[in-house]
């Protein structure tokens, strides 16, 4: 043994169980579409918070920096969706299992 003196051999340890969250996320990852499968996540989470009355009427588009983009048809449903905010932030957290969504911000549908 060179350079460890009087230390005993560390044991190998064996690996405990993966989460397959851990998995894909580093698959994922290396295969660059982490944020294009977020973004896809987050869509059809959004649709299902929202439930379908109002998904067909508004649109979850882009989340950067904590601020999911959400496009609607009309200003009453902006405004509806906005006193909503806390509810719907924390739901879609929930779904993704994460604090990805800090504050939603909104535009009109084209």
């Amino acid at each position: 043994m060179t350079g460890g003196g009087d230390q005993p051999p560390r044991p190998e340890r064996e690996p405990g169980p993966l989460h397959i969250a851990d998995v894909l996320g580093t698959a994922l990852r290396h295969l660059g579409v982490q944020r294009e499968v977020r973004e896809v996540q987050l869509k059809e989470a959004f649709a299902e918070v929202v439930g379908p009355a109002l998904a067909p009427l508004c649109e979850a588009l882009s989340l950067q920096r904590g601020t999911l983009l959400v496009a609607t048809r009309n200003g009453a449903l902006a405004q509806q969706l906005q006193l909503e905010m806390p509810t719907i932030v924390r739901a879609l957290n929930g779904r993704l299992g994460a604090d990805a969504v800090k504050r939603l911000r909104f535009t009109a549908m084209s």
